[in-house]
């Protein structure tokens, strides 16, 4: 079993060793530009995408996308949604056919559909209105063919309609075409695959059999055959497409690859790849707003530069079945596969990788003196990576291999690499320690003693680093620190005894004055040279402590300040207090575990997460994050793998490989996008407006359409997800609501008026737009509140006030009379029955105690009652505690209840009672809601699994919706109406509390509320 086990490592290593051998072979080949030019994003159904069979892609001048389908009719993209076009037999105003594929944009702005059977359509943006164009046998000027294959508006303002099978047609107006085909006009083929203009006088068609070259004027054809030898519409000869640049260079696509066109001698010449290939059937071409040109074949995707002819392949996930390429206005290129989806291809990539398969991870990095990157593989072979020229040299063989005594296993470790001097590295793996001459090449191992009786515990070194004195200091995973001095040649093992806070190292630093730090598993240790010590720094909970025990990077930047990174944050050390300053996520951090530091020559840090890569300025505070919409191959980072080399390129080692990018080339994208209604609800249904959402700019509501919504979007593609959005509704509040990526606004019982809608976006970068989404908005009053019924109610309020004040003059006497007869009849039976209705009381009474022990609903509300509410908290308190739930409570108190009761009576004062908790019942109702009468005017409401953000809408429209109940007040001296004070208190799911703490917490709260004016909701800390 031992040999088998001895033959397996061996032939494990001799397999890697091999594999380093292969791929060195190419290591010194450049990687393709393109990927790091670009980042790739794919779009699915998931997305919304039914089909992905897309035969044209068009954007509108709004700059909404649409994508013609060869059997869902057009889709329509909006960065948040898909909208779905289709055929519909029941309506006359919608698409003749599904097979919608081919999409022309006019210079009106209007959108021309050519189907596969249904003939051509045009649709008219702003009024959402279809026409449609079919063929007609009995009519010699109707479309030739239901099969439309092209479409082109060519500089004359003329419409060109390519059929399938029945040649080119020009749309004259009117429903009427002009026929030009292959028996009459001398074209060479009636199928058009595409059609481009050659001049004002001529236009270029493609067709299945060759090139035509149609002058308009007097209507003849010149014809080129790419295969002049091939008679039939097969191979070269069958042109798909036709791309003319700015350069006004001709490029064909055909069936058998794709060719450059002479126009002065009529000759094709063939493109091929720098390997030599053809391109295989093109689909499609564009010119880029670089200059690039793309073709889409049936071998993947290629780019011909703008500097040269040079062709290159953009490999792709999946490189077949690729159909359309097209660039949108933020020069973002999109490309379809018909069995995949469609990718979104981002240039300007900031983020890069050197992709080289000899570079096998984990990898070490560092910088040697002329800031280019030393690379340590995870087979232990070293790399310098050119940063000025981009390439990758071979430095060693592996250094820790079998010719060295060390076996397979020694792969699993992350190594580590350390300059030492100009010429000298040290390189660590595991328990593997070695010397590197860069000049020689020479490898010197250097062995912890085994005669020191724990030897063993040298092993999974991690950091390393040398002191002024040349020693070299070895960080260890679980034996602490070991010092070796090369002159002694003999090691120091630096352990609790000497005051190391953790045996876990997982950084060694020497800052600029020679100080040693060494990060730890819990803990931050300075070593003092004097005492030959270590003064630890741990997170002890105090405000100025290390915030995190786990060290991921130490870093001093340029300014002289060292910088922490651990588990839980960023600190600055602040040396002349000894203390920190920490940064996390309330400071706009995505995440509090962070990885690797670096600065950039402006004062910004650099720092690598597990959620992507952040950049802080210090001064500021102002914190720009980046993942994987800004083109980031991932999101997590090893630790301590940060670093700055040449030309202000900082690099990074993941489980991805090595990435980099240059602070100075990281800027944020400035470009504006329009901000478009996508869609409008009444009542929780979608609405359908006169006119298209993304052109409506007025809207008119009825009084009865109390509750409606907003849907928007800003048409920035490259990263939808990461647009913030604000809105505000003018006329009701004029300051705006940030909402962060949420779409949807919803409104409700807003008052008769008009209000102007507006919402502002966020590109992908983070800028405020100042294109804003502008909708007019009206709402009618009820008729009960239009002003002639106000002057209605005045005038009747005056004679109502006239005949009381008659008939009360007329009947006083009469009534005193009657009321002292009354009293005095009155006493007489109330003496009678003092007894009985003593005794009937005390009966009452023990039956009303009976019944309160017996019953948790509330006599004169009809809400839970004090009882209920103890038994229901100490319930959702245990919840809590088990499911980890958010847990909110509201007291509530009716303002200046008191005074409504002396003033209007405690009758009255009942009534306000029951009214107000029937609002209660009204506007919290979920099953899980307990909704309880506290005692007198206040009330109590529970409200489990429920956040901070939910529990204060509910509060703010509780306390919205008593107002609105307009239930008068004189004697209040905060409103005319009967108003509501809230007092909210949340527990978060890591908290924990007792029925004491949170009704003390939220009756502090309501205290709060109170002292500041009454009619609120209030929170303890805001």
């Amino acid at each position: 079993m031992r040999y088998n086990l001895l033959f397996f490592n061996r032939f494990k290593f001799f397999i890697s060793f091999l594999l380093i051998i292969i791929i060195s072979t190419y290591s010194n080949a450049q990687p393709s530009e393109l990927t790091n030019e670009y980042s790739v994003d794919m779009l699915t159904e998931e997305d919304g995408f039914v089909s992905s069979k897309i035969y044209s892609i068009i954007q509108d001048n709004q700059g909404l996308l649409w994508f013609g389908t060869a059997e869902n009719g057009i889709m329509r993209y909006d960065g948040r949604k898909v909208t779905l076009f289709e055929f519909d037999s029941m309506s006359s105003n919608g698409l003749t056919h599904n097979d919608a594929g081919n999409l022309m944009l006019d210079r009106q702005g209007r959108i021309w559909v050519g189907t596969w059977g249904g003939g051509a359509n045009l649709y008219e943006p702003e009024t959402g209105r279809f026409q449609h164009f079919i063929h007609d046998p009995l009519r010699i000027d109707s479309l030739s063919s239901n099969r439309i294959q092209s479409l082109f508006h060519d500089q004359e303002g003329s419409i060109w309609l390519g059929s399938y099978d029945n040649g080119l047609n020009r749309y004259l107006g009117v429903n009427s075409f002009e026929h030009i085909d292959d028996k009459a006009s001398g074209l060479s083929h009636n199928r058009i695959w595409d059609i481009e203009d050659n001049d004002s006088d001529s236009l270029w068609i493609a067709t299945s059999f060759g090139l035509n070259l149609y002058n308009k004027n007097k209507k003849t054809f010149a014809h080129f055959f790419p295969a002049p030898d091939n008679r039939t519409p097969t191979g070269a000869n069958q042109i798909r497409s036709i791309l003319k640049t700015s350069k006004n260079k001709l490029y064909i696509g055909t069936q058998q690859g794709s060719f450059t066109f002479d126009k002065k001698t009529g000759l094709f010449t063939s493109l091929k790849t720098l390997n030599d290939e053809y391109l295989g059937q093109v689909n499609s071409m564009i010119e880029d707003q670089e200059g690039h040109i793309w073709f889409v074949s049936t071998k993947g995707l290629f780019r011909q530069s703008n500097s040269g002819s040079q062709i290159d392949k953009f490999n792709l996930e999946h490189n077949h079945g690729l159909r359309i390429v097209f660039e949108d206005s933020s020069s973002t290129i999109w490309v379809t596969s018909e069995t995949h989806g469609i990718y979104k291809i981002i240039p300007n990539r900031k983020f890069k990788s050197i992709n080289s398969p000899a570079l096998t991870v984990p990898n070490g990095i560092t910088v040697d003196a002329n800031g280019d990157l030393l690379i340590v593989s995870s087979l232990s072979q070293l790399y310098k990576w050119h940063v000025t020229s981009q390439k990758l040299e071979i430095l060693s063989e592996p250094i820790f291999s079998d010719e060295n005594g060390f076996g397979g296993n020694q792969l699993l470790e992350k190594p580590i690499i350390f300059p030492n001097g100009q010429n000298m590295l040290w390189v660590a793996q595991d328990d593997a320690l070695a010397k590197f001459n860069l000049k020689t090449k020479q490898v010197e191992l250097l062995e912890y003693p085994k005669s020191d009786p724990n030897y063993k515990e040298f092993r999974e070194l991690r950091a390393l680093n040398t002191d002024q004195y040349r020693n070299l200091w070895i960080g260890t995973y679980k034996n602490g620190v070991y010092r070796y001095n090369p002159l002694t040649k003999k090691f120091t093992h630096l352990d609790d005894s000497f005051g190391l806070s953790h045996p876990e190292v997982l950084e060694i630093f020497k800052d600029s004055e020679q100080n040693i730090w060494v990060g730890t598993g819990n803990g931050l240790n300075l070593w003092q040279e004097a005492n030959q010590r270590f003064i630890s720094f741990t997170s002890n909970n105090k405000a100025a402590s290390l915030l995190g025990n786990i060290v991921q990077d130490i870093h001093q930047a340029r300014n002289g300040e060292i910088w922490i990174a651990t588990q839980k944050g960023l600190n600055l050390y602040l040396p002349k207090t000894k203390s920190f300053k920490a940064f996390g996520r309330k400071n706009g951090l995505p995440t509090s575990l962070i990885r690797g530091i670096a600065d950039d020559k402006n004062g910004n840090l650099w720092l690598t997460t597990n959620k992507g890569i952040s950049k802080l300025n210090p001064l500021s505070g102002e914190v720009t994050n980046f993942d994987s919409y800004n083109g980031l191959l991932g999101l997590n980072y090893y630790a301590n793998s940060l670093i700055r080399a040449g030309n202000e390129t900082l690099f990074t080692s993941s489980p991805r490989g090595i990435e980099f990018f240059n602070t100075a080339n990281v800027e944020t994208n400035n470009s504006e996008f329009n901000v478009v209604l996508t869609g409008f609800n009444k009542m929780g249904k979608s609405v359908k407006l006169a006119q298209p959402y993304s052109y409506v700019t007025d809207i008119k509501l009825s009084y009865v359409d109390y509750f409606f919504s907003f849907e928007f979007s800003v048409l920035d593609f490259i990263s939808p997800r990461k647009n913030q959005y604000a809105y505000k509704l003018e006329g009701y509040d004029d300051n705006w609501i940030d909402i962060g990526n949420q779409n949807v606004v919803s409104f409700t019982n807003l008052d008769g008026g008009s209000y102007k809608f507006l919402v502002k976006a966020t590109n992908s970068s983070g800028k405020w737009g100042e294109k804003l989404l502008s909708i007019n908005l009206s709402v009618s009053p009820p008729l009960w509140k239009t002003w002639w019924a106000y002057s209605l109610y005045v005038l009747v309020a005056i004679m109502i006030i006239f005949t009381v004040i008659y008939f009360r003059t007329r009947l006083q006497q009469t009534e005193i009379a009657r009321q002292k007869q009354f009293v005095l009849t009155l006493e007489e039976q109330v003496a009678q029955k003092t007894i009985s209705l003593n005794s009937q009381a005390s009966d009452l009474m023990e039956a009303n105690k009976q019944l309160e022990v017996l019953t948790y609903q509330d006599g004169l509300t009809g809400l839970y009652n004090r009882r209920y509410f103890d038994k229901k908290l100490a319930i959702e308190i245990n919840r809590h505690d088990r499911q980890k739930q958010s847990l909110s409570l509201i007291l509530g108190d009716i303002d200046h209840f008191k005074l409504f009761n002396d003033f209007y009576g405690h009758q009255q004062g009942d009534s306000c009672l029951k009214q107000v908790a029937q609002c209660i019942c009204t506007s919290v109702a979920r099953m899980t809601d307990a909704n309880c009468r506290y005692g007198g005017e206040e009330f109590a409401i529970i409200l489990p699994d429920t956040s901070i953000k939910q529990s204060t809408i509910i509060a703010e429209r509780l306390c919205l919706a008593i107002e609105n109940m307009k239930i008068p007040h004189e004697k209040s001296e905060t409103s005319a109406f009967v108003t509501l004070t809230l007092g909210l208190v949340t527990i978060s799911p890591e908290q924990n509390t007792t029925i004491d703490s949170i009704v003390l917490s939220a009756d502090k709260a309501l205290y709060l509320g109170k002292s500041k004016g009454r009619n609120r909701v209030a929170r303890i800390g805001e």
